[in-house]
């Protein structure tokens, strides 16, 4: 008998997968399904006389149980709410997530609908105002959420702790860069840990770049994939799209303004975004020296891709935490 080698990772082919499981749903028949994007998880697009859909895949160990039952809580608990998110579809069997066998082992399976429209646009203000003010929605009804399942939190050991310790392996042959990090990391610690006291905790999204939303034809914006959501300082996912999406200062300006209709913007919780601005790409580093090994390969955490990297942690240092220039080098 041929011996099959145990596989990390495997695409699943688009018909078979949605011959699959779309059995399971009391909805209109497929015309199309198709491969739509690789990453920390596989989603695939489906179009119905009726509507598109997205069906996430969960790449196998990436998520436990708990954590995928704490997301599906989080979003249906704000859908149920009013928040303009993109919530689970239900199954006949009244359950939101879903198990396919995939050659490396189990793999969970969520639907969700397709968020017309387009990612907010820099240039447009009334793009990020609206993205601001999606964002102050999902902290304002997220604020009586609570759920039994466990899930990781948004704060200095996942932010600062954990990266570190995925990046060091790949820095041994560049000791200064991982003195750098490690400075930059422990500063950022210090930093925050002056300001945490008054700092606002709850429920985060935890990858609000600008890139998990569109603007629809009535220019409302709605958010999908919190695969990276848990309890943290909801500081963080303003930083979050300072640093991404919301580099100009005239997308920063509106999307702070549409976030201060809906909720205010403390003095302190201002001061913090700058710290955690570094620590998101600090956490983006680790990620990718976590992930890339199982997926894309090490080949791309090679020189160049750390050169890149840090150049661009320097650059944010520059640009938001100019008193940690010293430690720049």
């Amino acid at each position: 008998m041929t011996h099959i080698l145990p596989v990390t990772h495997s695409i699943l082919e688009a018909t078979a997968l949605v011959a699959a499981v779309w059995p399971d749903y009391a909805l209109p028949e497929p015309l199309t399904c198709s491969f739509l994007s690789f990453g920390l998880n596989d989603h695939y697009m489906i179009t119905t006389a009726h509507g598109d859909f997205v069906l996430r895949v969960y790449h196998h160990g990436w998520r436990t149980d708990e954590d995928i039952a704490y997301e599906i809580a989080a979003i249906t608990h704000l859908h149920q709410r009013g928040a303009p998110v993109c919530a689970p579809l239900v199954r006949r069997d009244g359950r939101y997530a879903g198990s396919i066998v995939a050659l490396e082992g189990p793999r969970t399976v969520v639907l969700f609908p397709y968020a017309v429209g387009h990612e907010p646009d820099e240039t447009k203000e009334d793009d990020f105002r609206a993205y601001g003010r999606a964002l102050a929605m999902i902290h304002r009804h997220s604020d009586d959420f609570t759920s039994s399942s466990k899930r990781f939190s948004l704060d200095l050991a996942h932010l600062l702790d954990q990266p570190l310790a995925h990046i060091q392996p790949f820095l041994h042959h560049r000791p200064a860069d991982m003195a750098f990090i490690q400075t930059v990391a422990r500063e950022v610690r210090a930093g925050l840990a002056q300001q945490i006291d008054g700092l606002e905790w709850g429920f985060c999204h935890g990858d609000f770049h600008g890139g998990n939303a569109h603007v629809d034809g009535a220019g409302e914006a709605w958010v999908f994939d919190f695969d990276c959501c848990g309890p943290g300082c909801r500081a963080y996912d303003l930083a979050v799209c300072r640093w991404g999406n919301g580099k100009s200062d005239t997308a920063w300006t509106a999307f702070c303004r549409g976030y201060e209709e809906i909720r205010p913007i403390s003095e302190t919780f201002r001061q913090s975004i700058p710290w955690f601005i570094v620590a998101r790409q600090l956490w983006l580093i680790g990620l990718h020296a976590a992930f890339f090994p199982h997926t894309y390969g090490v080949v791309n955490l090679d020189d160049g891709y750390f050169n890149l990297y840090l150049n661009g942690l320097r650059k944010l240092i520059e640009q938001h935490l100019p008193e940690l220039v010293a430690a720049n080098g």
